[in-house]
């Protein structure tokens, strides 16, 4: 793995020791950056947690809905700075008729700080109220409007030397070639809909220079086919960062987040174009999908000649190898 290794136990943020998360379920970049490939839902069910009541006092289940969120720290001022960042496989619970999150598949960066203190007192005593308070905070963090960024979430990702971005981008098409089975990934529901409308837009020219570069048809609009998924290869990495970000390479995913974090000031919170909706709000979580945004009008991560993409390309060389994360 380019970016990511696995912290020693004294290089653990508190959090995830006091968690007595697995150090092979931890990945940390040389800049600080810690994440966990265990789940909220894992965490949870791990101690006996299955179900939390939401606003309207309904009991839910944690694995369809905390399923897709895992945390992730940075060095602060505080010692370390919390926060949450989504990476969801294209799901079928409404099809299903599963009461859950959202099926659509993606990555959500927020750079909204995570109080830990909800989910230690949840895992100390799960009571009706501390699960209630649990899922209240999260929401918080995950989409409740208003919200503020913390500073130093901020301050790194808005970095071009951020190494974040690649890591968790690598962990996400590790994880979606693991759903692989006898070598096929479907496409996503929303990619599969893009072509369907525009099949020569943006992203389904993308995927057919990337076959003719492969040299062979790795996506053909409806499955992605992988070799191995311990070892994917560079065409394959992409063909699924593609079909489920909307990126069609790992400098856009990552120049993508950093839009996001410079879009975080004052003046962004004005309301436009339509009432009670900012760019602001928009940029406070990254999220990173085949759907369309606020931000898209303002996209130039897509751009491969952008400043964007050539800032990324100074600090980060072409990360073409993508080696298994373990």
């Amino acid at each position: 793995m380019k970016y990511g290794t696995h912290p020693t136990p004294p290089q653990i943020p508190p959090l995830f020791r006091e968690l007595t998360l697995a150090p092979e379920l931890l990945f940390r970049t040389g800049d600080g950056f810690c994440v966990s490939t265990c789940s909220l839902a894992d965490i949870l069910t791990g101690r006996g947690i299955e179900t939390f009541p939401n606003a309207r006092g309904q009991l839910r289940r944690c694995d369809l809905f905390f399923d897709d969120w895992y945390l992730y720290c940075i060095p602060s001022e505080e010692d370390f700075c919390y926060s949450l960042v989504k990476m969801r496989e294209q799901e079928h619970n409404a099809e299903h008729g599963e009461i859950g999150d959202g099926d659509t598949p993606g990555v959500t960066v927020c750079f909204i700080a995570f109080r830990p203190q909800a989910l230690t007192a949840c895992l100390a005593d799960p009571s009706a109220e501390n699960r209630s308070a649990l899922n209240r905070e999260i929401n918080r963090v995950v989409s409740d409007r208003g919200q503020r960024h913390h500073g130093a979430l901020k301050a790194y990702f808005r970095r071009p030397q951020a190494q974040a971005p690649y890591l968790i981008a690598e962990l996400y098409v590790r994880f979606l070639a693991g759903l692989s089975r006898d070598g096929a990934l479907p496409v996503p529901a929303a990619y599969a809909e893009i072509h369907k409308r525009k099949p020569r837009s943006r992203l389904p020219r993308f995927l057919e220079a990337n076959n003719a570069n492969a040299g062979r048809r790795i996506c053909d609009h409806e499955t992605i086919r992988i070799e191995n998924p311990e070892h994917l290869s560079e065409y394959e990495a992409l063909a699924i960062l593609a079909t489920h970000t909307g990126n069609t390479g790992f400098h856009s995913f990552a120049a993508e987040v950093r839009f996001h974090a410079c879009y975080l000031f004052a003046l962004a919170r004005i309301p436009i174009p339509r009432p009670g909706h900012t760019v602001y709000d928009s940029a406070v979580r990254a999220d990173l999908t085949v759907a369309e945004s606020a931000l898209d009008l303002v996209a130039p991560f897509h751009n491969p000649r952008s400043r964007w993409i050539r800032q990324q390309l100074a600090y980060h060389a072409d990360p073409k190898e993508v080696s298994p994360c373990v």
